[in-house]
């Protein structure tokens, strides 16, 4: 959204009254707001924390001014850098005043397998920490993905009931569709999100659901 949470990257372009508005266009029964995490190089623990809270206050101030008209269920979440040393980047006081939470790798991408693969596990290990976002953090004709050792990721996130994303953006498409496949095979449920920083990208939904399709997969994996 364009709340400013000061995030460490990509501020959203469209307010929430437009998010929603989009998103019954679109027939959906809920979204997740999940605005990039603030900057930990501008903030200490404390004003992070505060900000949190501010943007759902927010959120909570348009839930209660539509509340009689809503048509979907509104989720509280964050998208959260994970740090090159594996931890999230924001404390966990911060994580109790989310409904759930996406994590992802947004730096430091060329480091070897088994570093990646920590990193990822670290980050993961918190309740609330409920999607991987755009787990290899590929960029189309810009960026080659991470290498994971994805035997000891995809055991993971089932045992941990962690869902794999596939990111419909046209620039990403990732999670890929031969890692789709692998991920059905070890029991790893899948979400599609459209990573809009825009309403006008929540019509990129079509083309993660096409990626999930390549995968083999079906309503019951997603």
């Amino acid at each position: 959204s364009d709340f400013n949470i000061e995030p460490s990257h990509d501020l959203g372009t469209s307010s929430l009254k437009e998010i929603v508005k989009e998103a019954e266009r679109l027939g959906y029964e809920y979204i997740a707001i999940s605005d990039h995490n603030p900057s930990t190089s501008k903030h200490d623990e404390k004003q992070i924390v505060d900000l949190i809270k501010r943007r759902n206050e927010h959120i909570d101030q348009f839930i209660s001014s539509c509340e009689k008209n809503m048509k979907i269920k509104i989720y509280k979440s964050l998208e959260i850098d994970i740090l090159p040393n594996g931890k999230r980047a924001i404390p966990d006081a911060a994580m109790d005043l989310l409904d759930l939470a996406m994590i992802s790798v947004h730096s430091n991408f060329r480091e070897g397998i088994e570093k990646q693969t920590q990193r990822v596990l670290s980050a993961m290990d918190h309740p609330k920490v409920k999607l991987f976002g755009h787990p290899t953090g590929r960029q189309l004709l810009q960026r080659e993905g991470v290498e994971y050792d994805w035997e000891r990721i995809f055991e993971f996130c089932r045992k941990s009931k962690i869902w794999l994303e596939i990111n419909a953006s046209p620039q990403r498409l990732d999670l890929p569709d031969k890692w789709v496949r692998e991920a059905i095979k070890n029991g790893v449920l899948l979400a599609l999100g459209t990573d809009s920083h825009d309403v006008r990208h929540m019509k990129f939904m079509p083309f993660g659901v096409d990626v999930a399709r390549r995968g083999w997969a079906e309503t019951k994996d997603v």
